[in-house]
């Protein structure tokens, strides 16, 4: 099958974008909640759709049902700028300043989802072509890396985890034009 065509301009999405965290409306930029840094190569989503294939006796290897398990999202992004606000959030339990240091107030055991989730927003640039993606509780995940170097320039990996925040069906993650997006 060939294509007729080729795609519009529209269509072909590159996004690069700000990361958000803590949004308190989504109306205008102000309620965004507060700006964790620039994703120059956009973000790295995966839904993290759990499942596992049931087998049946009389078929052998050929699988019979497949399981929804539920999922745990993902979201990576590379962020090219930073203050002490974004290296707070990417390290929770960080006291006030620009340092992280270990062991910080996290202690073990702690239920970090519970005590360190919020919002988190990633906006694109182009908003009219682009799609927004929103977290409705991340949670940092905390194996993230950053590299100095003299080549390169500094970059925090900023790892987040979904959770379901209410009971509504949709409330992990919502994907699509920032209008339709709602907090829960």
């Amino acid at each position: 099958m060939a294509f007729q065509s080729y795609p519009d301009y529209k269509e072909i999405l590159r996004q690069p974008g700000f990361l958000f965290w803590g949004a308190t409306d989504l109306s205008n930029e102000a309620g965004w909640g507060t700006k964790l840094g620039f994703c120059v190569g956009g973000i790295k989503f995966d839904p993290g759709y759990k499942v596992i294939n049931l087998y049946g006796m009389e078929h052998g290897e050929e699988p019979e049902k497949r399981i929804f398990l539920g999922c745990e999202p993902v979201l990576k992004a590379s962020l090219r700028n930073y203050n002490a606000t974004a290296l707070s959030v990417l390290f929770p339990g960080l006291a006030s300043g620009a340092a992280v240091k270990y062991p910080n107030t996290l202690k073990p055991g702690m239920d970090i989802a519970s005590s360190h989730g919020n919002y988190l927003l990633f906006v694109p640039e182009d908003q009219a072509n682009n799609k927004v993606l929103l977290l409705q509780k991340a949670v940092p995940n905390i194996v993230a890396a950053f590299e100095f170097s003299r080549q390169n320039d500094t970059v925090f990996q900023a790892v987040f985890v979904g959770f379901r925040k209410t009971d509504d069906a949709d409330g992990v993650y919502y994907f699509g034009d920032l209008s339709g997006a709602v907090l829960r």
